[in-house]
């Protein structure tokens, strides 16, 4: 009775092993691919949210009008007040956080697409259970290991690119939101003192 009863609880044991076993190398990284590419696919929804030739208006429009503002300040003649000052400050960030805003978009898209690639072939080489790449590189457990890593790593660093892109986009448009106008009549102030002083002498 013990001994059929020892028996009885080693065959399922012995089953579930074989099962595991039966996948190939790599199995235990398909969630955490599968994680990434979700996080990635999430990513790129919010990078197409970003409208590039928008950014590139608002970058125009920001360089416009920092063009005009130098031009005026090396007037010696004009004199600007503190709080003019902060304007000013609040103009130079805007212009810093949306300076390369376009360009890092398009870096995104680039390099998000490449990690959607890069993952759907590592998960298909796992699933289909490839043992050698394209270049006759064994594809064992130690390989798998080695390129799981390289790709959630590379996703890491993509997501931190996006949050930080988001970021100063955020900031930048905001700040331009609530900066244009005290710019624009600040712009034009300086230019009728300066067209002033050109009268008077």
């Amino acid at each position: 009775m013990t001994r059929s009863f020892c028996i009885g609880l080693v065959l399922p044991l012995w089953l579930a092993l074989s099962l595991s076993n039966c996948g190939g190398p790599g199995q235990s990284h398909l969630t955490p691919l599968r994680d990434a590419a979700a996080q990635v696919e999430n990513g790129m929804a919010q990078v197409e949210a970003w409208n590039v030739d928008t950014l590139e208006a608002v970058r125009a429009r920001v360089n416009e009008r920092v063009r005009d503002l130098t031009w005026l300040m090396a007037d010696s003649t004009l004199t600007f007040s503190v709080a003019d000052g902060q304007l000013i400050g609040d103009w130079a960030r805007v212009k810093r956080h949306l300076k390369d805003a376009p360009q890092r978009v398009n870096a995104l898209n680039e390099q998000g697409a490449l990690c959607t690639s890069q993952l759907s072939n590592l998960l298909g080489a796992i699933r289909s259970g490839a043992d050698v790449d394209a270049n006759g590189v064994a594809m064992d457990n130690v390989y798998f290991q080695r390129q799981a890593q390289n790709e959630l790593n590379a996703v890491a660093t993509w997501l931190a690119f996006v949050k930080d892109t988001r970021r100063l986009i955020a900031a930048g448009i905001d700040l331009e939101n609530v900066t244009r106008a005290p710019m624009d009549s600040l712009l034009q102030a300086k230019r009728s003192e300066w067209a002033q002083h050109i009268v008077a002498e």
